[in-house]
């Protein structure tokens, strides 16, 4: 539901120019990689499950550009020693149990998706908090300077955020794609992108 809500355009926004996905290779070891060809195929995007190792992405990279040059929509699986096509039938089954998916589920960015949580099931609903505790359903709406939605469906470049490196950084996050370490925009702003770089100053003598 969540790769549905990025890709499919609606009455306020457009398409987003992303040309193929590198998948990612830890949820894909639970759910297996045939789950996303559907989704791929109505989309036309192609999509290469990868290992977390530099060598793993390289080559992740390298494969979705040659899917891309040879404008084959297809998932496939870098990360082939851990990654199988149907996923772990055990953990699935267990998840089945354990599990039940939300009606809607509220996303930093992406606003309310249907169907794109989960919750306790009805078997586990005395460990639930949910429903122990009166918890209020409380709903935290973004920054309006924030960008973070359109970065995260491809539309914008974390450079292109106003915020970006001055009232949002990692200590002081605006919005979802800066809270989080693996967002965007932490990415860029912990690796240097887009922030100044010092000027080179000789050594001092010692």
């Amino acid at each position: 539901p969540a790769l549905t809500a990025i890709l499919a355009p609606s009455a306020d926004r457009a398409m987003p120019t992303i040309d193929g996905f590198v998948g990612p290779g830890h949820v894909s070891t639970v759910i297996g990689a045939g789950v996303y060809e559907p989704l791929m195929r109505q989309y036309a995007k192609p999509m290469v499950i990868s290992g977390f190792e530099p060598v793993d992405i390289l080559q992740s990279v390298a494969m979705l550009i040659d899917l891309l040059n040879e404008e084959r929509v297809e998932v496939t699986i870098q990360y082939r020693r851990v990654v199988s096509w149907e996923g772990n039938r055990k953990a699935q089954a267990m998840m089945d149990r354990v599990f039940a998916l939300r009606d809607s589920f509220e996303w930093r960015g992406l606003g309310s998706i249907p169907q794109s949580a989960l919750r306790l099931s009805a078997e586990f609903a005395k460990f639930d908090a949910e429903q122990r505790f009166p918890l209020p359903d409380r709903s935290v709406a973004d920054n309006p300077a924030c960008d973070c939605p359109e970065i995260l469906r491809g539309m914008k470049h974390p450079l292109d955020c106003r915020l970006f490196g001055n009232a949002c950084t990692p200590e002081t996050p605006v919005g979802a794609c800066m809270v989080s370490s693996e967002g965007a925009c932490a990415a860029y702003y912990t690796y240097g992108r887009g922030r100044p770089v010092p000027a080179h100053s000789e050594p001092e003598p010692v």
